[in-house]
């Protein structure tokens, strides 16, 4: 059951990821023909103001979803009903927080905009941004719920036909009346009818919840709330110093051009990310209720898999960005758009050193592992910061990745899997570097193998040359990982899985065939 979840999550996942990838650049697209780059920018600006106070939420989502693992496991009706009734109140104190932080915010919003004069009715813009951030929080503790069901699947659907059917309203209006408040208030109907229906869902998927009786939670598990809340809020604020600083840096110590130079890397590797992610995030679903019910070695046994996956992934994720990235960006924009290749290098060491903690950034979550780090990422991001502004001096744009690279391998680069090994799996963690190490070893051999057979066999930087790479690239690694890791544990039950998966889906195409068939 836990595995069909999780293949349901990743198939509707990375289904939605595509349509949605597809209809936003032809969102954009249109936008910038009606509106122009203006609007973009305003849309943009609002969007990252009010997306600050998602520090407001300080972790709660991820506390929510861990509770709430064992009681769903164990069909404690009760304590999941105490739960949702706790979160409910704490999502609607969060709404109003966000109202008043946004009301505060608004005077000062002139101050992180040059010529904003141009923008009419910029009030009415900004709430309704407000609104649409608020809408979030109604139904918040539904989703926690239905996640940790590991039924994401179900709203996930929902989600889809409302974000195409949204986008294609909005480009229609775009087109007849290119009207930015008609666009956001669209945007916004549209918003708040899908958190009705998926309100209505889980509703209907957990009818148990809807009662008027109220349930208190025991004063040991609100106390352990609290204490990853507070942990949590640590880690937010540590992320926001790594992940939401560069742009700063390099536009303060390079040029705003630069910049944008930068942005065309980081919109490929994050639609990357975005289509992988389903596929690890499926996985990564059925965690939390893995933890709750199985044994430390089933738990080991079960990171082995997903830590093969996710190497298997992001190792390929490395070989195509490494290969076709910039003769890509070459072919759509030119070569005056691309950046050194020693930049580049460290772009790609930080998006893999990245991607390869997923699997136990994954464990440590979901077995509400908050307080034992609570200050590695605060102190991530001081590393972060300082190192960069000294390199950025010496060795210009690279210096500032460079930067980043030092405060991962310094802090959760280790910290992350010493927690997860002693406190989950209750092994050494000598193992883990041992098999990281020869993982990346292999990446690194295998992309200079298959760029060296890119540059014997392909010629020039056209259209069908990217076809040919791209070929190249999904053909060679491959086959040696098939070669190297077909008698491996891990392997051999993911390939089990997908036999039994493969013959239930005949299985029940044989059934509706019969079914078929006229007696």
């Amino acid at each position: 059951m836990r595995i069909n979840h999780s293949l349901k999550n990743i198939f509707i996942g990375v289904f939605s990821q595509l349509v949605i990838v597809f209809l936003g650049f032809l969102s954009r697209k249109i936008f910038l023909d009606s509106l122009g780059a203006d609007y973009l920018g305003i849309n943009g600006l609002l969007t990252n103001v009010l997306s600050i106070m998602a520090l407001a939420e300080s972790g709660i989502g991820i506390s929510i979803v861990y509770n709430l693992y064992k009681p769903l496991a164990e069909n404690d009706h009760p304590k999941v009903i105490a739960l949702i009734q706790l979160y409910k109140k704490a999502y609607g104190i969060l709404a109003l927080i966000v109202l008043l932080i946004s009301i505060i915010i608004y005077p000062f919003l002139d101050l992180l905009m040059k010529d904003e004069s141009y923008i009419p009715n910029l009030t009415i813009i900004y709430f309704l941004f407000v609104i649409k951030n608020m809408i979030s929080y109604l139904n918040a503790h539904k989703w926690s719920l239905i996640n940790a069901d590991q039924r994401g699947y179900l709203i996930a659907r929902m989600n889809l036909i409302f974000q195409i059917a949204t986008m294609v309203i909005r480009i229609f209006i775009l087109i007849k009346t290119g009207n930015y408040i008609l666009y956001l208030g669209i945007e916004l109907l549209f918003y708040l009818l899908q958190n009705i229906v998926n309100g209505r869902i889980v509703n209907k998927s957990y009818p148990y919840i809807k009662t008027k009786e109220k349930y208190k939670i025991d004063q040991e598990t609100k106390n352990n709330m609290v204490k990853n809340v507070k942990a949590m809020f640590l880690h937010n604020i540590g992320g926001y110093l790594v992940f939401g600083t560069d742009n700063i840096l390099i536009s303060s110590f390079i040029s705003v051009a630069a910049v944008g130079l930068y942005s065309n890397y980081t919109m490929i590797t994050q639609q990357l990310s975005a289509l992988v992610n389903p596929i690890l995030g499926g996985i990564g679903a059925s965690v939390g209720n893995l933890i709750a019910t199985e044994s430390n070695e089933k738990n080991y046994s079960i990171f082995k898999v997903s830590f093969l996956v996710n190497f298997w992934i992001y190792s390929l994720c490395i070989i195509f960005l490494y290969n076709l990235l910039e003769p890509f960006i070459t072919l759509w924009l030119g070569k005056k758009y691309l950046l050194d290749n020693l930049t580049f290098i460290f772009i790609l060491i930080n998006f893999y050193l990245f991607g390869m903690r997923t699997p136990i950034a994954t464990f440590k979550n979901k077995a509400g592992l908050f307080v034992q780090d609570k200050y590695a990422p605060l102190i991530e991001g001081f590393i972060n910061l300082i190192s960069s502004l000294l390199l950025v001096k010496f060795l210009g744009l690279v210096g500032i990745f460079i930067g980043t690279t030092i405060s991962t391998l310094s802090t959760v680069f280790w910290i992350q899997p010493i927690i997860v090994y002693k406190n989950v799996f209750k092994k050494s963690v000598i193992g883990y570097f041992r098999i990281y190490a020869y993982f990346t070893f292999l990446t690194f051999i295998i992309c200079l193998m298959v760029s060296r057979v890119c540059n014997i066999i392909v010629e020039g930087n056209g259209f069908s040359s990217l076809i040919v790479k791209g070929i190249v690239c999904l053909v060679i690694p491959n086959l040696i990982y098939l070669t190297l890791f077909y008698r491996n544990e891990e392997f051999k039950y993911l390939k089990s899985v997908i036999i039994n998966v493969f013959m239930g889906f005949k299985g029940k195409i044989k059934v509706k065939v019969k079914a078929k068939v006229p007696m």
